[in-house]
């Protein structure tokens, strides 16, 4: 009887060693998001000539090259849309020109969490700062909610939503004009 419960003990320690053994590997689409991430914020800054020349000459270089793999099957479609999606997109590109004049004068940046930060108010009538500080909010609740849809359509799990955060402030920094500020990976804000 000693015997049998000690293999069962036995038994259930080397089930029970084997399966702590097994991770779940959680996917993550890290190309598509990536992906995704720059086209979103592409159309976004649409209005803006730097980006548009930016995509033009980008456009320009991919065509120059010669593939004898045909385009259709080299290259694979990306384009992640919703329609809370596409509403998200069209309220952050409607705030796009009137945070631009902030975004000059230093007065907000980019954040390593894909974010806007009011950095300074200094010179601001009341009024002025009121108007900055919900369009920082506004901008900040949709790009939360943006990173969040991004996610769900791309069937990313939920506690990866910070993933996904993260590669689209990549892209805003990335897409900062020179002479805005971006904050670095240590916290510190600096000139682009």
């Amino acid at each position: 009887m000693k015997i049998r419960s000690m293999r069962a003990a036995f038994l259930a320690g080397l089930v029970l060693a084997f399966l702590s053994c097994i991770t779940v590997n959680i996917y993550f689409p890290e190309s598509v998001v990536r992906k995704t991430a720059e086209d979103i914020v592409n159309e976004v800054r649409s209005s803006d000539k730097a980006i548009k020349d930016e995509v033009k000459k980008d456009k320009v270089i991919k065509s120059a090259g010669f593939s004898l793999v045909p385009r259709l099957h080299a290259q694979q479609e990306t384009e992640v849309t919703t329609p809370k999606i596409r509403a998200l997109k069209e309220s952050i590109k409607g705030r796009f020109d009137p945070l631009v004049p902030y975004f000059d004068a230093g007065r907000i940046g980019e954040t390593m969490d894909g974010n806007l930060q009011v950095l300074n108010e200094d010179g601001l009538s009341l009024q002025d700062r009121s108007v900055l500080r919900k369009l920082v909010k506004d901008e900040n609740q949709d790009r939360k909610d943006l990173y969040a849809e991004v996610a769900k359509a791309l069937d990313v799990d939920p506690s990866q939503i910070d993933r996904v955060q993260k590669i689209f402030a990549e892209q805003w920094i990335g897409k900062a004009h020179a002479g805005w500020m971006i904050q670095n990976a240590d916290g510190s804000w600096v000139k682009k």
